[in-house]
């Protein structure tokens, strides 16, 4: 059975990890094939419709396509989704999905924090500079509200030492490391995938 999934390219890296897994440890026969849309899209929700529309119109109306994006990532998904055959994520969002709400709220008693992954570290760029048009003043002004910046660390990828000093001139925050394993990520894709491959 051939699994559909469309997924945000943001955690691009984190998805093609778990489904290598889920490969490897079940016996099953799925198949998955994954369209990802571009990282910066859900800074302009026009775009991430139509990428999110887009990648569904290529799929066949009486399959179940898995989507793969925070229940926040739009705030109309549900309604622009009504018409196709979906199962979706419950996370509110890309870092939830990794992270876990229960160690976000832990975290956040005490500071004040913007999260980050490899994916976000990655294309801050696309997303910031060029997708909601700041200048370093602007950036600076946005995330003069935190205390921190918390990079997560999933062990995907190795980091760039100069991405990270980039994003740390452009918004004058100090940034943190904090290693993360993917057993959130890879619990809430298991229990979405199930959903989708119940017949």
């Amino acid at each position: 059975m051939e699994v559909r999934i469309v997924a945000c390219g943001i955690f691009q890296l984190e998805l093609e990890r778990v489904l290598e897994e889920i490969r490897t440890e079940c016996e099953s026969d799925a198949e998955f094939k994954v369209i990802y849309t571009a990282p910066a899209l859900h800074v302009d929700y026009e775009k991430l419709k139509d990428a999110i529309t887009e990648a569904l119109n290529n799929n066949a109306t009486e399959e179940k396509a898995v989507l793969f994006f925070g229940s926040m990532c739009h705030p109309e998904m549900n309604e622009f989704i009504e018409e196709y055959n979906v199962i979706k994520l419950e996370p509110r969002n890309c870092i939830e999905l990794i992270l876990g709400k229960e160690r976000q709220n832990e975290l956040e008693k005490s500071d004040k924090i913007f999260y980050i992954t490899q994916g976000w570290l990655q294309n801050w760029r696309e997303i910031f500079s060029q997708g909601q048009g700041w200048d370093e003043i602007d950036a600076r002004q946005n995330f003069g509200f935190y205390d921190k910046i918390l990079l997560l660390d999933t062990g995907v990828s190795e980091f760039n030492d100069e991405d990270i000093l980039d994003f740390f001139e452009y918004t004058q925050v100090p940034i943190e490391i904090e290693n993360v394993d993917l057993a959130v990520f890879k619990k809430s894709v298991v229990e979405t995938l199930e959903k989708a491959l119940v017949k």
